[in-house]
């Protein structure tokens, strides 16, 4: 055995600090690269951000704080109308002709939306008293916020991408695991400096004019640096024609409903598989085989003339239209899911904006994207590491159901919270007084602010990863919009619930009875949880190899998906 001497030890500690700076060196180069149009978009990614956390996420507050005194029913129907246009505004903006819907376009025109909503605002946080002109133009500035804040948050990111991906050294082979690493680099550093400029605002006139600046300072900039975005990259890729496929699919089968199905792969249109009774093979969609059916004809009609005309669909088509339909029924799960999100971003913020200290909220908004990203990375590196390829399928679902399952929890642990504050108020007397801070701690809302986030990251970035594993990739941006839709229609739900259970609200939060509504939406939770666990057989269920032959998947999707967290 050789004695180990000290300038061997010396030696090897020499060569492990060699080592550990090439790594670093490895790293940097391979995280970070200088981009001109990603320090102009930063600009914009940070007032995107700053106007999210000062202005969007506490909106409500902002409602029912003097001199605007909304109660608590009118401030959450215009929370949640803010929440459902702007989900609707994004399945608006994907689905749109890409003539019309350059991410360019769309960034600058959704910013000046922004801006003009935030004019608004800004403009009755200087008022001294309240009247229907003053509510008008809050109706009008949050409409406009909500417009705005859709196109920026669903088309910034991948702008920046498109940025970054024509630096890739290799055009043919671009590494989209890199892209993505640059991307969640390039993020971060303005959404720290806007959680730190959120923290110092301290009243709503500072806010609004903070905001108001810094977006339209960041405007100007990115309208001056337009020449430095890469020219091939504006325009973005087509992902405007899938809900219309799907219309053209099911026209197409309902104007041949007369003809049998398809009994021989050569009677349908561009069948590369050889398929007779077309991928997923649901016996309910059988029928819309038929819109791949070359139809004979006596005048000698082209295949392509007929698809022209539009009573002829590809075999893609079809099963990308069968595939979409396939998952309506998971889709409706998440209306109750949304429904939960939507009660917690509308009432948690009103819960704590009288609890001591006042105005530390913006810290619980911090450690709810904290859960989030945090639940979002754990389930993703958990998934690809110890779980088979072939059960992969199997443990997403489970994954989502564990967000669900968390969904009720957080209703639950919201309501024995809320009851602790009322208690505290009525023994207090200040039952009526809404100026004074209650003797509560800000911190017991933390839980119910955690459940939060890590629901979202369980349930509603799961359902993104289990759904871009079952669509190819050009249709990934539509189907993450319709998702965004079905949660953002959970909001209009949230406005019907709330006035079907008026009884339990009064003018302010501390008359109300928001603990019984919490109580309601843990019932009801659990109910769509049971909902869930059996819609979820008729989706673990089939054949997944078929599934993989179909349906290319892409590449490093756990990184991208841990992006798209960062970018929420």
């Amino acid at each position: 055995m050789i004695p180990i001497t000290v300038p061997y030890l010396k030696l090897h500690s020499s060569f492990r600090a060699i080592i550990r700076k090439l790594r670093f060196i490895s790293w940097i180069s391979y995280n970070i690269c200088f981009c001109k149009a990603a320090l102009i978009l930063l600009g914009l990614i940070f007032s995107h951000k700053l106007v999210d956390i000062a202005v969007v996420a506490v909106l409500i507050t902002y409602l029912t704080d003097y001199p605007r005194n909304y109660n608590v029913v009118e401030a959450a129907r215009l929370v949640n109308l803010q929440e459902g246009i702007s989900a609707s505004t994004v399945i608006f903006l994907t689905c749109i002709p890409d003539a019309f819907s350059g991410r360019l376009n769309v960034i600058f025109y959704s910013t000046i939306s922004c801006i003009l909503g935030l004019v608004l605002l800004f403009i009755t946080a200087f008022e001294e008293a309240a009247s229907p002109l003053l509510k008008r133009l809050i109706l009008i500035g949050v409409v406009l916020l909500a417009v705005g804040k859709a196109g920026m948050q669903h088309f910034l990111g991948p702008f920046l991408a498109d940025q970054l991906r024509a630096h890739e050294p290799i055009k043919l082979n671009i590494s989209e695991h890199r892209v993505s690493a640059r991307k969640r680099v390039w993020w971060l550093i303005p959404f720290f400096f806007s959680v730190i400029a959120s923290v110092q605002l301290s009243s709503w006139r500072v806010i609004s004019t903070f905001t108001v600046s810094a977006t339209g300072i960041t405007l100007f900039i990115f309208r001056l640096g337009i020449r430095f975005f890469h020219s091939t990259e504006i325009t973005g890729p087509a992902a405007g024609s899938s809900l219309a496929v799907v219309f053209r699919v099911v026209k197409a089968a309902l104007s041949k409903r007369h003809l049998n199905n398809p009994y021989s792969s050569n009677q349908l249109y561009r069948n590369d598989q050889n398929q007779v009774h077309l991928f997923p093979q649901v016996k309910f969609f059988r029928w819309l085989d038929k819109a791949a059916i070359i139809e004979p004809s006596t005048t000698l009609i082209s295949p392509e003339e007929q698809e022209k005309a539009g009573r002829l669909c590809t075999v893609a088509q079809v099963r990308d239209t069968k595939l979409m339909l396939k998952m309506v029924p998971i889709w409706t799960t998440f209306v109750v899911f949304g429904l939960i999100v939507s009660t917690g971003q509308t009432f948690f913020p009103e819960q704590g904006n009288q609890l001591n200290p006042k105005g530390f909220i913006t810290y619980l908004l911090v450690i709810q994207h904290l859960s989030r990203v945090f639940g979002n990375f754990l389930c993703n590196r958990l998934l690809s590491k110890w779980v088979p390829e072939a059960k992969q399928k199997g443990a997403k679902i489970v994954r989502i159901w564990a967000g669900m399952v968390l969904s009720t929890i957080c209703c639950a642990v919201a309501w024995r919270v809320e009851v602790h504050r009322l208690i505290i108020i009525n023994n207090k007397g200040l039952l009526d007084n809404t100026d004074e801070v209650i003797p509560m701690s800000i911190f017991w809302l933390a839980p119910q602010f955690c459940l939060l986030g890590l629901m979202k990251g369980l349930a509603r970035d799961g359902i993104n990863k289990f759904l871009d594993d079952q669509f190819p990739e050009p249709m990934h941006s539509c189907v993450s919009a319709i998702t965004e839709l079905v949660t953002g229609f959970a909001s209009f739900v949230n406005i019907v619930s709330v006035y079907f259970n008026k009884s339990l609200f009064a003018d302010t939060l501390n008359s109300s009875r928001l603990d019984e509504y919490y109580k309601m939406l843990t019932i009801v939770s659990f109910i769509n949880i049971c909902y869930f666990w059996w819609i979820s057989t008729f989706y673990t269920r089939g054949d997944d190899t078929a599934e993989a032959d179909v349906i290319p998947q892409a590449t490093g999707r756990e990184e991208e998906e841990d992006f798209k967290v960062i970018v929420v």
